[in-house]
This record gives C-alpha cells, structure tokens and sequence, in this order.
C-alpha cells in the first residue's frame, strides 16, 4: 500500500502535464528539481488548497488502511 500523497505531489501531480508540454524532452530530475523550486516560491495562502487536499487524503487513507504502518 503506497503512502498517502503530501501537499507537494498533489500540487506537483495538478501541474505535471504543463512542464511535460512546454519540454517534453526535459529530463524527469530537471522536472523534478522545477517543480520543487516552484513549490518554494508559491505564497503559503497559495499552497492552502493543496494542504486541505493532502489531509483529505491522509484522513481517508487512514480509514481504508486503519492499521498501515509506514515500512520504507
């Protein structure tokens, strides 16, 4: 069972097609290494509806996996 996403790969997840359309040769670490350095730069009140939707998720992960324990 995978985790639960955070804020950050909801967000990342929302924007994937628009990195993918403007370099789609670019390779998936530089994508990476853009989406992360956009994330920082987003104002917090920007980054609220991504936290909301990553707690959704945590809450309803937590009911359908009510014993999952994180094992890396």
């Amino acid at each position: 069972v995978k985790r639960p996403m955070n804020a950050f790969m909801v967000w990342s997840q929302s924007r994937a097609g628009k990195i993918m359309e403007q370099s789609p040769d670019m390779h998936n670490a530089e994508i990476s290494k853009r989406r992360g350095k956009r994330w920082k730069l987003l104002k917090d009140s920007d980054k609220i509806p991504f936290i909301r939707a990553a707690e959704r998720l945590r809450l309803k992960h937590m009911a359908d996996y009510p014993d999952y324990k994180y094992r890396p």
